[in-house]
């Protein structure tokens, strides 16, 4: 799989309609649809301040967090198995925390491990389940999953903020 560079153009059409989707939400609109996802009221609350954050390009206020808030929740839709590999290795780190003495030794590595293994796992259950062998298909399966997520957002944010200045 071959990914090309987005053109200026193509990333700014990319982001209207991004920003056409963030816009057609409202800011009670996605709480619910925060809260109906069952997560913790915290977290929800967390999400919902990211949703607010914006910025400036042109002449355009853009819904950033918003646009990143309605990505992730698109593509955790998308891979339903995935999510929850994951929030099965972040369970297993937590209670591996909860083991006296050793516990807080061992929880980061079991956290990274238990992410990630429930990530590949998820990711060839979404995919229907492919036999792959060795490190190499591992490799595969994370690379595949950086590149869906991250390279169309990485490409449309670069073309668009190239030329804005923060203060």
């Amino acid at each position: 799989m071959t990914t090309q560079a987005l053109s200026l153009p193509q990333a700014n059409l990319e982001m209207v309609l991004w920003q056409v989707d963030a816009d057609s939400m409202s800011s009670s609109d996605l709480y619910v649809r925060l809260n109906d996802l069952g997560l913790p009221h915290e977290v929800t609350i967390r999400l919902h301040e990211l949703a607010t954050y914006t910025k400036k390009s042109g002449n355009k206020v853009l819904a950033v967090g918003k646009i990143i808030l309605l990505k992730i929740m698109e593509f955790v839709k998308a891979h339903p198995n995935l999510a929850t590999g994951i929030a099965l290795g972040v369970a297993v780190g937590l209670l591996v925390r909860s083991v006296p003495v050793i516990g807080p030794v061992l929880a980061p590595l079991a956290a990274v491990l238990g992410i990630t293994v429930g990530a590949i796992a998820g990711h060839r259950l979404d995919q229907g389940y492919r036999q792959v062998d060795g490190i190499v298909g591992v490799a595969q399966d994370i690379i595949e999953l950086a590149k869906l997520f991250f390279q169309l957002l990485i490409d449309v944010f670069n073309a668009v903020f190239i030329n804005v200045i923060t203060a």
